[in-house]
C-alpha cells in the first residue's frame, strides 16, 4: 500500500518529523502568494515552478486538491556556520530528491522547499515552454502554503533550537 511505502520512505530516507494529513486541512494564505511577486526568493518569473509560469492562484491550489491525503515532513538543517548551513541544506535538497526518485511511478506530488531543479537552466529564462513538465518541482510556498502555520497546526517544531531550522515539504497522494 502506498501509504505504508510512504512511511518507510520517511524513515530511510532520515526525516526528522512527519505528520499526516488531509488536503483540506493544507493553509493557503494570499499573503504567501503575494510574497511570491515581491520576488523575495529572486526566482518570480524565472522558474517554471514558481510564480507567475506555475499557473494562477487557483490553478496552484487545485494541483495540489487533486489529492485527498498527505504528509507535512520536516528535516533539520544546521544553521550556525556558513558551511554547516550549506551542507545541511544540500542534506535537505539530497533527501527530497531521493523521495522524488522512489516515488517516480506512483501518482504522487511532492512540493519541497525552493525552485524546481530538474535542469541546471530553466527555460523560463528564454521565455520558452519546460522542457519536462511532467517533472516539476513545485514548493509549497510557491503554491500558497503557509508553512508557519502548517508547522503549527501539526505541532511539528519550525525552530527546533540548538542552531537548527527545519525545512518542510509536503507530500500528496490518493489512496
Amino acid at each position: 500500500m502506498l501509504k505504508e511505502r510512504l512511511l518507510w520512505a520517511f524513515q530511510e530516507i532520515g526525516f526528522d518529523e512527519y505528520k499526516e494529513l488531509e488536503t483540506h486541512e493544507l493553509v493557503f494564505s494570499e499573503d504567501v502568494f503575494n510574497q511570491c511577486a515581491k520576488n523575495i526568493c529572486g526566482n518570480f518569473n524565472k522558474n517554471h515552478a514558481c510564480p507567475p509560469r506555475a499557473g494562477s492562484v487557483e490553478e496552484r491550489k487545485a494541483r495540489i486538491l487533486n489529492y485527498k491525503k498527505g504528509f507535512l515532513l520536516s528535516k533539520f538543517a544546521s544553521i550556525r556556520t556558513r558551511e554547516e548551513m550549506e551542507t545541511s541544506m544540500q542534506e535537505v535538497f539530497e533527501a527530497i530528491k531521493k523521495l522524488r526518485s522512489i516515488f517516480t511511478n506512483d501518482d504522487v506530488l511532492i512540493l519541497g522547499a525552493g525552485p524546481c531543479t530538474v535542469c541546471k537552466r530553466c527555460t523560463a529564462l528564454d521565455d520558452k515552454p519546460c522542457r519536462f513538465p511532467d517533472k516539476i518541482q513545485y514548493s509549497m510556498e510557491g503554491c500558497g502554503i503557509d508553512v508557519v502555520r502548517m508547522s503549527l497546526q501539526k505541532e511539528m517544531r519550525y525552530n527546533p533550537g540548538r542552531g537548527k531550522i527545519a525545512y518542510f515539504t509536503l507530500v500528496v497522494y490518493n489512496d
